[in-house]
């Protein structure tokens, strides 16, 4: 069965149609979409391309100006030459040129967010035309580096009147560069075994024969984005704004495929990597009226988003069998594994934002807005499997009260066996905001806010199957039930009355309350100081708490005591507590809930050791500092530098203890003259994550919640340090030799993470056996390993006095070293447990460029 829905492109979409639409209105340039248009070729939208002007900032006064923190403006780009065409003038630039690689140019993390390819492309097309007499405009942008890394864009309009514009993207996203699949039908939603590999019938040595034999390919997901947009003036005070852009994704991505647990039942099970088809789109609306007038200002929006996914689900055959772990029995048959895509939704927003302007060189900002998420796609049947499923006791698959661990497939492979056809599910947000800045004297700014945001879950779905009477949903495709009798996840109040098993969507409703006040004094010419103390009330429902309470206090400094020298200090403290903390607010969702639930021979299973604070739910206090400093040592260049460090504690036994991060950046940059620039940056950072966790020591069935009780016994505790650290640099360097420039840029990224452990007693351990002695033990894992480098040089030579020619060599180095992927480039199947590709790889690739730059 090819389950899919219709898709929604419109990139076919005239231009002229929108054109126009938009010519007898009026627009202002303040809204728009996607305005940022570039690819890494160029991530400067061709800035960088266009050089400094050789006479620099301004030529009111020499050298090069400074923002009012102290750090230097980037040098403005040469005057553009026009052509003048009577009334009109135009002015541009074409780059047309051929790009080479070479060395590991089919690297995954090397052709992220591009596709580098040899071949010729066009670099950069940017054309304006202009009509001074009126201020009409229009311009033409537009790159091509390969057919999936493009994009293109058109505007027009009159300066102060009205503008539109249209655009075209498409970006890759290469996921995986080595694939190999055991399955046919990659890209689609029905997964089929290749070369002879028998459903639930293959041994893991046939299966590793086939993945090894499989041809490599590439898996990834191509983003294509088309977009309309428009605003005019209406009159003086009030302007008209809306967009509209389509994003398609297609393409495929390594995903799960669940077959129950294999590491601790050896040759059963199956823990898959299947590939998940991707074939989406999203429409995004937004539109809205705007009003400035001297005293208020207004603006009303409403935006809108809608996901439609081409499919509903998507199958995959398993190649191995499974046995149960009853001596004597046999497992079902089961073949077919599904998983369900991303429901279709909609999402809708109305805004209303009201400004008036104050006594005291004041401002009063109100805003309300209420929004709705819905879905209401079809829902997929609970199992796709044929005759039965479960557990044949005495080697029997015969339905009938013998078999009370045998399911009919017929029961549940249809969408009749759902207690409603469609999710009619609903999230209803409400939002409410209000912000004060008051000057009551020229060096005295005083601010506050308060804030209401409410999220409201409508309807619920209850797991019950009306053909059968049972409440639930099958497990891991059925085969979790399959291999252990009583773990199908079906409760029955007449024929499995004692079954634990989750029977209820969980609705979590919030409700958020925000409230700061805070004030700025600037103490002379030299010196600001700050505070703000903000105070949020957070209202989850059906969670560990039902309030939890933040309050903060931040302290800032800005002092320019001396004319080279800018410091500014921020100190943060911060306390989050809360109400008493159920560690179990879910049983409602559960069928313990239910009428004719019979708890278990002694009693019903913990939910969890009561000790655990979820980390979102724990109480915490936070401390923040960040130092700044800008030095100006010449009136052409600056030298900044960064500490910061944030550090958090909570209050937990079991969950996460601490999260610290400490961190440095310096940088140095110098414009000696408007035709040279240089920089230099290095950054730190490091990171450290401590959390304790506990063993279940009755695989499940426990009753005891208490931390050192009999199920969660003290010597099953093990902690986890989590450490990361990560160094960046970088360099850049830009000058002419007459009118030959040069440029070369550095960039150095390196990643370190280590998770050393420690454990009370060998019980803690998934493999106890692994580790000798009965006390307790600590070690690490392997460090995990990312660096890149890169490095770039360049030269343009002019031609003529339009033509120039741009050379330019990119060579790029990654080293991957990740334990998780230790053996994987001797096979890809471990027993029953199949995998796409052996993860992330080490790689050297470079690339080279001609480029011939034409100014229009």
């Amino acid at each position: 069965m090819h389950a899919q829905r219709l898709s929604i492109p419109f990139r076919t979409i005239p231009l002229a149609l929108a054109i126009a639409a938009a010519l007898p209105v009026h627009a202002d340039s303040g809204a728009g979409i996607d305005t940022w248009r570039a690819n890494k070729l160029d991530p400067s939208a061709g800035a960088a391309s266009e050089g400094c002007d050789p006479n620099g900032t301004t030529w009111l006064a020499p050298g090069t100006r400074r923002s009012p923190t102290g750090n230097l403006y980037h040098c403005p780009p040469p005057e553009s030459r026009t052509t003048a065409h009577g009334d009109w003038q135009h002015y541009g630039v074409l780059q047309l040129g051929y790009l080479g690689t070479g060395g590991d140019d089919r690297n995954a993390l090397w052709n992220r967010y591009v596709h580098w390819d040899s071949e010729l492309i066009l670099g950069l097309l940017d054309l304006s035309v202009e009509r001074p007499e009126d201020g009409t405009y229009a311009n033409v942008r537009a790159s091509r580096i390969s057919d999936d890394d493009q994009y293109y864009q058109a505007v027009f309009g009159r300066a102060g009147s009205y503008k539109v514009q249209a655009f075209l993207r498409d970006m890759p996203n290469v996921l995986s560069a080595d694939a190999k699949s055991i399955w046919n039908g990659v890209g689609g939603n029905v997964l089929t075994l290749s070369n002879g590999l028998k459903p639930g019938g293959s041994t893991s040595a046939d299966v590793a024969a086939v993945s090894s034999a499989a041809p490599e390919r590439m898996l990834s997901v191509k983003r294509s984005k088309q977009g309309l947009g428009f605003n005019m003036y209406l009159t003086p005070e009030w302007t008209a704004y809306a967009n509209l852009s389509d994003e398609q994704r297609k393409g495929a991505r390594p995903y799960g495929g669940p077959f129950f647990f294999n590491f601790p039942f050896p040759a059963n099970g199956g823990a898959l990597e299947t590939v998940k088809p991707i074939d989406d789109s999203t429409i995004n609306v937004g539109g809205g009226l705007r009003y400035a007038g001297t005293a208020w200002r207004m603006d009303l929006s409403y935006t809108g988003s809608f996901y439609r996914d081409r499919y509903t689900r998507y199958t995959y055959e398993t190649p191995f069998a499974l046995y149960p772990v009853v001596p004597g029995a046999v497992s079902a048959p089961l073949t077919t594994g599904q998983m369900a895509m991303e429901p279709d939704n909609n999402y809708h927003n109305l805004k209303a934002t009201f400004t008036r302007k104050l006594p005291m060189n004041g401002e009063l900002s109100l805003t309300a807005s209420a929004g709705r998420m819905s879905q209401n796609d079809t829902l997929i049947q609970p199992i796709d499997c044929q005759g039965v499923f479960g557990i044949g006791l005495g080697g029997s698959l015969q339905l009938g009260p013998q078999n009370p661990f045998l399911y009919d497939c017929s029961k549940w492979n249809t969408t009749a066996a759902l207690s409603r056809r469609t999710a009619d599910m609903r999230i209803d947000t409400t939002l409410l905001d209000a912000r004060l800045v008051l000057q009551p004297a020229s060096d005295v700014t005083v601010r506050g806010g308060l804030r209401f945001n409410r999220d409201d879950y409508r309807n619920g779905y209850l797991m019950y199957n009306p053909l059968t009477g049972d409440y639930g949903y099958v497990s891991e495709n059925g085969s979790q039930g399959s291999v252990v009798p009583g773990e199908i996840g079906l409760f029955n109040p007449l024929t499995s009355a004692s079954a634990l098993t989750r029977i209820r969507s969980l609705p979590l409703d919030l409700q958020t309350i925000d409230a700061d006040l805070g004030a700025d004094w600037k103490i002379g010419d030299r010196n600001t100081i700050g505070a703000t103390l903000a105070f949020n009330r957070y209202e989850p429902t059906n969670r560990e708490r039902r309030q939890i309470d933040d309050k903060s206090l931040k302290l800032t400094w800005v002092n320019r005591s001396l004319d080279w020298l800018t410091l500014r200090a921020n100190y943060t403290y911060k306390t989050s507590d809360g109400d008493r903390y159920e560690y179990d607010p879910y049983d409602f969702t559960y069928s313990s809930s239910l009428p004719g639930y019979v708890p278990p021979q002694g009693g019903t299973p913990s939910h969890t050791v009561e000790a655990l604070r979820k980390y979102d739910m724990s109480s915490r206090d936070e401390h923040k500092i960040d130092l700044m400093a800008t030095i100006m040592p010449r009136d052409d260049m600056t030298i900044s530098g960064s500490l910061r460090g944030d550090w958090n504690s909570y209050d937990a036994k079991i969950g996460r203890q601490a999260y610290n991060t400490t961190g440095a950046t310096l940088q140095w940059e110098w414009q000696p003259a408007p035709t040279t620039t240089m920089s230099v940056y290095a950054a730190w950072d490091h990171s450290q994550l401590r959390l304790s966790n506990v063993q279940d020591q009755q695989n499940g069935a426990g009753t005891d919640p208490r931390l050192g009780g009999p199920n969660y016994a003290f010597d099953g505790q093990w902690w986890l340090r989590d450490k990361q650290r990560n160094l960046y640099g970088g360099a850049t360097f830009d000058h002419r030799i007459g009118r030959v420039r040069l440029d070369a840029s550095w960039n150095y990224t390196y990643s370190r993470g280590i998770d050393a452990y420690a454990y009370a007693g060998p019980t803690a351990l998934a493999y106890p056996a692994t580790v000798p002695g009965a006390g307790p033990g600590s070690g690490e894992f392997p460090a995990m390993v990312y660096r890149i480098q890169s490095l770039t040089v360049g030269v343009t030579v002019p031609i003529t006095e339009r033509v120039s020619m741009r050379f330019f060599d990119y060579y790029e180095r990654g080293h991957v070293s990740d334990w998780h992927y230790l053996g994987f480039d001797q096979t890809l199947v471990q027993d029953h447990r199949v995998y796409t590709d052996a993860g992330p790889q080490s790689y050297r690739a470079n690339l080279v460029g001609m480029l011939v730059n034409v100014q229009l």
